[in-house]
This record gives C-alpha cells, sequence and structure tokens, in this order.
C-alpha cells in the first residue's frame, strides 16, 4: 500500500554569493552565505542544493561542507549550461536562492567501517563524509581517482591524509576498484560517487554484497530518449487533464500549462519533481529512487517518467 505522506514542496532560501575559489583544474568552489553575512543551518554530508541561476536554469549540486554551503562546479564543455555559466558570470556579492537541502546520499555515521570511493568531480559530497567520520573517530578508508594531481580536488588535504589512496591517469599504481572492493569485510558500508563508468564498474564489483550497505550518486543520469507512447496526465485538484504526447515529458506539458511545480535536474537525478501519485501505474525511470522504492512511497518523478496505464492521476 503507498504512503499517504506527501512530498514536502522544495524550500527557496535567499543567499549571497560569498566567494569563489580555484579548486582543481577546471573547477571552482563556491561559497553561500545568508544575506547577512552568517552561516546557513548545517546540513549533513552527503546533501546537495538546488542552485537557481539567473538564466532560469535550476542545477543540483553536491555541499562540500555543511556551513557555510560550499558546492564545486566543474566547467563542462558538453553541459547544458550551469557550470558554463557559473564559471563566467558568477561575481562575488551576487544574490541567489538555493534550495534548503536535501540529502538522497546519507552517510551512517555509526558503520563499524567505511569505505569511500569518488571519481573526479564525484570527491563533492564523498569528501563531506571523510571529514565527519574523521572527526568521529570512525573507521574510514578513501579512494579517489582522478586524471591527474592537477585535476585532483583538495590535493592539499588528502596527500598523506589516514586511509587516504590518491590514484591517477593510467599510472601502474591506479588501484583496480574491484580488487579494493573485494578486501572490504562484509560489515562494511560502501559508497560510491562519480562518473557513469565508474558506478557501472561499482554495480559489477558489488553485485554479490549485501545492497543494504552500497549507498551511489550520480552527478549525470545514463542518457533517456523521451518516452514513445502518449498518455493523459489529470491534475488532482484543479480535474484538468493534460495529453501528454510521445517525445514530451510530464514535466515540460506542466510547464506549457503553467502549471507551478518544482525542478531541478530534469534528468532524474536530484529528486526535485518527485510528485504524489492518486492512481495509475507509473513507468519509473529515473536514478533517484528505485522503482519499488516509488511504489511504497506512491511518487513518480515528472521529468522522466512515463506511464504504463493510459492515465495518471497526480496530486497538483
Amino acid at each position: 500500500m503507498a504512503s499517504t505522506e506527501t512530498p514536502a514542496p522544495v524550500q527557496k532560501l535567499p543567499v549571497r554569493l560569498h566567494s569563489i575559489s580555484y579548486a582543481a583544474t577546471d573547477a571552482l568552489l563556491f561559497e553561500f552565505r545568508a544575506l547577512d553575512g552568517t552561516d546557513l543551518a548545517p546540513a549533513e554530508p552527503g546533501a546537495h542544493i538546488d542552485v537557481h541561476l539567473p538564466n532560469g536554469l535550476i542545477r543540483p549540486y553536491s555541499l562540500v561542507s555543511s556551513s557555510p554551503y560550499v558546492i564545486a562546479v566543474k566547467r563542462e564543455a558538453a553541459g547544458r549550461g550551469g557550470s558554463a555559466w557559473l564559471h563566467d558570470h558568477a561575481r562575488v556579492g551576487s544574490l541567489f536562492e538555493i534550495s534548503a537541502p536535501r540529502n538522497a546520499f546519507p552517510l551512517d555515521e555509526r558503520a563499524a567501517a567505511t569505505l569511500l570511493l569518488a571519481g573526479g568531480i564525484g570527491i563533492t559530497p564523498i569528501s563531506a563524509m571523510y571529514r565527519r567520520l574523521t572527526e568521529l573517530g570512525r573507521q574510514v578508508e578513501l579512494h579517489y581517482w582522478s586524471r591527474s594531481p592537477a585535476h585532483a580536488l583538495f590535493l592539499a588535504e588528502f596527500e598523506g591524509a589516514p586511509g587516504v589512496t590518491l590514484h591517477y591517469g593510467d599510472a601502474p599504481s591506479r588501484g583496480n576498484l574491484a580488487a579494493i572492493v573485494a578486501a572490504a569485510a562484509p560489515e562494511t558500508e560502501l559508497y560510491c560517487c562519480g562518473p557513469d563508468r565508474m558506478l557501472a564498474e561499482f554495480a559489477a564489483a558489488t553485485a554479490n554484497r549485501d545492497p543494504a550497505r552500497l549507498h551511489t550518486e550520480r552527478f549525470s543520469a545514463p542518457e533517456l530518449a523521451p518516452p514513445t507512447e502518449g498518455f493523459t496526465v489529470t491534475l488532482a485538484r484543479t480535474g484538468i487533464d493534460l495529453a501528454i504526447e510521445p517525445g514530451r515529458t510530464i514535466l515540460e506539458t506542466l510547464i506549457d500549462a503553467g502549471i507551478d511545480i518544482t525542478y531541478s535536474c530534469e534528468q532524474g537525478i536530484c529528486g526535485a519533481c518527485e510528485t504524489k501519485v492518486m492512481d495509475g501505474s507509473p513507468l519509473h525511470r529515473d536514478s533517484f529512487r528505485k522503482p519499488e522504492e516509488h511504489e511504497r512511497l506512491g511518487t513518480v518523478m515528472v521529468c522522466c517518467a512515463g506511464s504504463k496505464s493510459a492515465r495518471l492521476v497526480l496530486e497538483l
């Protein structure tokens, strides 16, 4: 039976860009504070915020630190414009809106042992986890893969740090992820964040481990073609019917109809557009939750979902 809980609306916070600093080749750190210069409410390791950009884009970024809010942004030549805008146009002192932190990648601080695996910009949430576990005196091991020392974020912090191993490019000493995972004790909690190829390697290496101890986060979703079958969405609060044409998403149709809905990544990885399903059978295609979790909660990510039924009734 589906949960009766309604996804909480995403709260927007006015903030000021307090500083911009160099992190690594093609990567910058952006620090946000409250308008009066004070720190914002602390966030848990693994949390992310949505940054609302002046050009209309909304992009999710993991937090490097819980307070103040610091994000690491790698300039992506093949991206959709968010990273380029921040690198080229963001200025210290500018005002932004961000979401309150949300955490789909929570850290178990009580684990007997923790193995952290990060690739490239995926070190962002992993670094916050390492700092927290080290602060608590927990057993933690971190492996970080990057192209070169110049591309490694937080290099000065991690070089020689206890439990940390840095891996570069195709160097002979580059560690093998599968072997590192195989050496971890069965009770170890495993966290992995990085590019799709790394996450696929992690999935293969952990196929026989307890899934409850496996935690992943991706910064980009696998390429998804728009749904090929048309269907109807009914908005429960108004009774309005919207035809979702083949090749279009629910989110695109809602926006075109002037429906006010929170969204961010538009790729099914951030959870911002999670919406309650009142009736019908969604075809879940997001990376934020497993289909069985959606079924238990009675929710759907409208940015990428299709429908197995001719009609979906949404709590909108």
